[in-house]
């Protein structure tokens, strides 16, 4: 680490000092900015009191979140030059992000099983879950609903969440919050293009009306003929094996608000050529091979006062999803190819009720009702145009209510208890509680001591592996935490948030790697760790973002969790050249080595880097070296694959224009 310290150092050196006979343009005092302006000007100061929603389910300012909420926004995303959600999440504190053949991984504060599906992180857009209902996957490849573009902020509150948002809140929330039509008006096109033949176009419209309504949409489109190969193969083989690896996926996303009333829609459709052996061929043939992902949701939203201290939130969605695995055979009858493999799929409503109220002195009470009715879980087994040779199904209704209070004992303390209480027709029902004491006794400084508790459920595919070997549904796993955070802001430039966790998991649902290939419930393990987070701002306008995150995680027996690594470090570094027309901006992500059921794991650093330049509102361009030393490192998502080749050094380039705004 330490010749990559020194680096960064003298790079992060030499942009300041490039920068500092420079000047920041800056507009004239009598001329008024508008809004995407004023956010395009430099802050000189770490903003302290952001508005974040995840942490209390309401807007309020992040030092007075019953959590630590980390936030990354428009404008740090298109300064780095993130390309996906998985590259948003790499940059978030406690968070690693693996790329496998064919699916991104998350783990978060130590655990990150092989082969987990993403399913003990929610994820929301707006609020709404997204998570599917067959698999529970959070899915942030090109399969999630949302362009990079229409982002306005991420937020992610870590720790158990349970006891406001129930299922799969269990290591964390991960808030995608959308731009409005003050951002996204007129008509924009971008389009982009990298050294690995990705090519991108996206088309997006949005307007406010006089009257006070508005709305956007947004299509685009990529496609990736030849994608770099995952896995070693023998060189003879290379160049059939690269043709029949490509992806296609397209989205459409828009938005509607009038007055109190809001509605989102969206579609995503992935489809992924991978190369398979036809089966039943007596030579070995090479064929074409398919996975397709198909995800939908529609959300109608309300929300009014009903008088000077109450409000109501009320909100019904619906979601589907498909997912299909299509491999070729060679009919041993007609000895025509087809195909067979499996499908998911989900289909589910969820029913969202609030109501929150000042009424009572010093206390900000809500109340909440949730449903989700899964009308259709299930996944298939067969060959295509046959009856399925297996078929499982789910029937399930989760129903929840929860309850939250934030007393102000004084002018300095607040105290904030939560309950919630998760029943469905497939798990006994479950209380969660919440417990949270915030303290603001030295100025723009303030401490919280924390308690929560989480669950997850045995999700369909599980209950679905287990019942092919005629084993029982593993329980539901449960974890219980302990947190202390103190934030402080030094000066108006610099700004520190350090926390300490310890966490107790038990009945831990994990895939068996020694005997038969079932989900079991493992003993109990615990988990402690320390989280540094630094920003730092000066007046040409550049920032600085340091994470440091170290934990210990220990199962019963006292050894180290697999795929768990100790530390992890985060920087972010961003500096004017010509002004805010010109920005470069540098990105570093290191983990520690790791051990896996199948190997050990080195540990790595990647640097990237990104130019962005704006000659005006209306144009954007932007350069980006992702894996900037062209690092080779592998990675082991799932035991049952090989080790998986991760990016190599790669070029993209960026090109937005907007009219008619």
């Amino acid at each position: 680490m330490r010749p990559i310290l020194v680096g960064i150092g003298l790079c992060l050196w030499g942009c300041s000092a490039l920068a500092q006979g420079t000047a920041v343009t800056s507009a004239p005092p009598d001329v008024e900015l508008g809004l995407e302006e004023l956010l395009r000007q430099p802050l000189k100061q770490v903003p302290r009191d952001v508005e974040v929603s995840t942490a209390s389910r309401f807007s309020q300012s992040a030092a007075q979140a019953p959590s630590t909420t980390y936030v990354l926004t428009a404008e740090d995303i298109a300064r780095h030059g993130f390309r996906s959600m998985a590259d948003i999440l790499r940059a978030m504190p406690g968070l690693y992000v693996t790329k496998g053949s064919s699916f991104n991984y998350i783990g978060a504060r130590g655990l990150g099983r092989p082969g987990d599906l993403n399913t003990r992180l929610l994820f929301l857009i707006d609020g709404m879950r997204i998570n599917e209902n067959v698999y529970d996957a959070a899915q942030i490849g090109e399969e999630f609903f949302l362009d990079i573009d229409l982002i306005d902020r991420v937020e992610f509150a870590p720790g158990p969440g349970s006891a406001l948002y129930g299922n799969n809140a269990f290591l964390g929330v991960v808030n995608v919050l959308t731009k409005r039509a003050d951002t996204l008006g007129g008509l924009q096109i971008r389009t982009g293009l990298d050294s690995q033949g990705l090519q991108q176009l996206r088309a997006s419209w949005g307007y406010r009306s006089e009257a006070g309504w508005e709305g956007w949409l947004s299509a685009s489109g990529a496609r990736q003929d030849e994608r770099p190969l995952p896995y070693a193969v023998p060189s003879e083989f290379e160049k059939d094996i690269r043709e029949r690896l490509w992806d296609r996926s397209k989205r459409l996303t828009g938005s509607f608000n009038a007055g109190a009333w809001a509605l989102r829609f969206g579609a995503t459709d992935l489809t992924q050529g991978v190369p398979s052996a036809l089966e039943g061929s007596e030579e070995d043939v090479l064929s074409q091979a398919y996975l397709l992902y198909y995800n939908r949701f529609i959300s109608l939203s309300h929300e009014r006062s009903l008088g000077p201290d109450w409000d109501l939130f009320a909100s019904v969605s619906a979601k589907s999803h498909t997912y299909r695995e299509r491999y070729p055979f060679l009919d041993p009858v007609t000895h025509q190819q087809r195909f067979f493999g499996a499908t998911s799929l989900g289909r589910w409503t969820n029913w969202d009720l609030r109501l929150s109220t000042r009424q009572f002195e010093r206390h900000v009470l809500m109340a909440g009702l949730e449903v989700q009715d899964d009308r259709e879980q299930r996944i298939l087994l067969g060959d295509e145009g046959d009856p399925p040779i297996q078929e499982y199904y789910g029937v399930n209704r989760r129903t929840a209510w929860f309850i939250q209070d934030e007393w102000q004992l004084s002018e300095s303390q607040r105290l904030i208890f939560g309950l919630r209480r998760d029943a469905s027709n497939v798990a006994k029902a479950r209380l969660n509680p919440r417990l949270a004491w915030v303290w603001s006794g030295i100025p723009d400084a303030t401490l919280r001591l924390m308690y929560g508790s989480a669950f997850r459920a045995a999700n369909l595919n599980e209950f679905a592996v287990n019942a092919s070997w005629e084993a029982p549904t593993p329980k539901p796993e449960q974890i219980k935490s302990f947190e202390l955070a103190w934030e402080q802001s030094l000066t108006s430039q610099l700004q520190y948030r350090a926390s300490l966790y310890a966490s107790r998991l038990t009945d831990l649902i994990d895939q068996n790697q020694v005997d038969l290939p079932i989900y079991e419930n493992n003993a109990s393990m615990r988990t402690y760790g320390a989280e540094l987070d630094v920003e730092r701002r000066w007046d040409q306008g550049a920032r600085l973002r340091l994470g440091l995150s170290l934990q210990r995680s220990k199962d019963a027996n006292g050894a180290p969790l697999s795929n768990s690594p100790r530390s992890l470090f985060k920087l972010l570094y961003s500096q004017p050249l010509l002004g805010d027309a010109l920005q470069v901006a540098w990105q570093s992500f290191a983990m520690s080595r790791r051990d896996t059921p199948a190997q050990s794991l080195p540990g790595y650093a990647v640097h990237n880097l990104n130019l962005l330049w704006r000659p005006s509102l209306d144009w954007e361009f932007s350069l980006g070296v992702y894996n900037l030393t062209d690092h080779a490192y592998v990675d082991r998502p799932r035991t049952s694959e090989p080790e998986v080749r991760q990016e190599r050094r790669t070029l993209q380039l960026g090109l937005s224009w907007r009219m008619g705004r």
